[in-house]
């Protein structure tokens, strides 16, 4: 009797996969750099807030965002005693704020930067779009959160492109 080619297939694929697969955090890391991602700053009162590039559209109906932050995030937690944030899309003349919401105090993340408030969360002037967000459900999955957010008010400035990152680089988007 003959096999099929489809089996022959799963068989030759499956000789050449390691008995013990891993991958490393560097390894995955690298990997998945390659994956472009638009950059943003995630704020909450206080003023507190951090960079994100894990963040994507979940909903239009309704319209809901969806981020993941380190469980260990001061913005995190402000967010879950808040209820509330703002996803600001960094625009390419603002892409240094990548590094400076990346670390240090709250008010060094926010020195110099131009925001104002809307519904309490600050919301950062000079962004390419900003979403601000009612939390609706909070999920604890390994060491990050994610955060599903209800889109309250959302602003467009046309004029400036977006911050890209990918391929462990800074691109413009459109």
């Amino acid at each position: 009797m003959a096999r099929s080619a489809a089996a022959t297939v799963r068989t030759a694929s499956a000789d050449r996969v390691p008995s013990r697969l891993s991958v490393s955090a560097e390894d995955y890391r690298h990997a998945i750099s390659r994956l472009p991602t638009g950059v943003t700053v995630i704020t909450t009162t206080g003023p507190v807030g951090c960079t994100a590039n894990a963040v994507m559209s979940l909903s239009v109906d309704p319209p809901s965002v969806l981020l993941s932050l380190d469980t260990a995030s001061r913005t995190l937690a402000r967010i879950r005693s808040e209820g509330r944030f703002a996803v600001n899309v960094l625009s390419w003349a603002d892409r240094g704020l990548v590094t400076q919401f990346a670390s240090g105090t709250p008010a060094e993340r926010f020195a110099g930067v131009s925001w104002h408030r809307v519904d309490g969360v600050p919301v950062l002037t000079r962004a390419s779009v900003t979403v601000v967000c009612a939390v609706r459900e909070t999920v604890s999955l390994l060491d990050h959160t994610l955060i599903a957010g209800t889109a309250r008010w959302t602003q467009v400035n046309d004029g400036p492109a977006t911050v890209l990152y990918g391929n462990d680089q800074y691109a413009v988007g459109p």
